[in-house]
């Protein structure tokens, strides 16, 4: 099995991530960021799984991230030396969430 796939997985996790840090700016008391990025086997479609802290600004920090989407995929573009930039797609990371809730369930 070919590492590649896993390569280009974290390149694109930490590209994100800066591109994220110089250009984004979050909803105001909200901190993102990419925790894991997974790429198809062709390369083509990656889906970049973000962290969004506070938890109740959840909805406002992904809508925010998704319309910063069409930035960040020009930017991957620029800086990927691969013959075609995969479709980057957002989505929630929801381990946090779950963690937190069985935190919580422990606490009690």
């Amino acid at each position: 099995m070919s590492k590649r796939p896993a390569q280009v997985a974290e390149y694109l996790r930490q590209q994100i991530n800066n591109i994220i840090l110089r250009d984004f700016e979050p909803p105001m008391g909200t901190l993102i960021s990419v925790t894991e990025v997974t790429i198809s086997p062709d390369l083509k479609n990656a889906t970049a799984y973000v962290s969004i802290i506070p938890t109740n600004h959840l909805g406002s920090g992904l809508q925010a991230i998704k319309k910063f989407a069409g930035h960040v995929q020009k930017e991957v573009g620029r800086n990927l030396t691969m013959r075609g930039t995969p479709h980057i797609d957002f989505v929630l990371d929801e381990r946090d969430i779950k963690y937190g809730k069985i935190d919580e369930a422990l606490k009690q």
